[in-house]
């Protein structure tokens, strides 16, 4: 359980950057506010990681396990994220409410650590499909509450007073370290 609380946090680290970091990776065009950046993403997540975990389990359980190809997980599992964010991509293109940057959007999802680490979880840590429903719940709603949490620590950064050598990516990763230590209070709470 605490390996996945790591996964999920260093996906949240690596989508501020993102989020935060350079102009053209935006995800989103028609908005330039980092918290609407993070809520759109975090709905976008929000669909495509219980997607993922089911899609991964089922893969895994009824291809990969009986014909023996269980060494080929790594590669199907990056070849289903690849395939799940290009549909979530149009998904949100279709719905209209936001704009995806392209390929920022694509790029965003991708390259977020917690869509494999969710798919590898569940092949380590799901003995059923229950399992798998309630790792795809526990794994979105972390996802989504840090994401949200460390665009609203950020907005907050942005207007307070912080002396000129901590301005901008000094006091946000003080900021999401002292985060990060507060999810690490949890590690051994629940006995694996």
């Amino acid at each position: 359980m605490s390996a996945l609380l790591l996964v999920l946090l260093s996906a949240v680290l690596v989508s501020m950057i993102a989020i935060r970091g350079v102009e053209s990776w935006r995800p989103f065009v028609d908005t330039t506010d980092v918290y609407e950046n993070a809520v759109s993403t975090a709905s976008a997540h929000a669909v495509a990681l219980p997607t993922i975990a089911i899609t991964s389990w089922l893969l895994h359980e009824i291809l990969l396990a009986p014909l023996g190809l269980s060494y080929l997980r790594l590669p199907a599992f990056v070849a289903l994220v690849l395939i799940i964010a290009a549909g979530i991509e149009i998904l949100v293109r279709r719905s209209g409410r936001r704009v995806p940057a392209r390929p920022a959007f694509a790029a965003l999802l991708v390259a977020n650590g917690a869509l494999l680490g969710v798919a590898l979880a569940t092949q380590t840590l799901a003995r059923s499909f229950v399992h798998v429903l309630v790792l795809a719940l526990a794994s979105t709603t972390a996802f989504v509450v840090l994401l949200l949490a460390a665009a609203t620590i950020y907005e907050r950064l942005r207007y307070a007073d912080v002396p000129a050598p901590f301005k901008h990516a000094p006091i946000a990763l003080i900021s999401l370290g002292l985060m990060a230590l507060g999810c690490m209070g949890f590690i051994g709470l629940i006995p694996e």
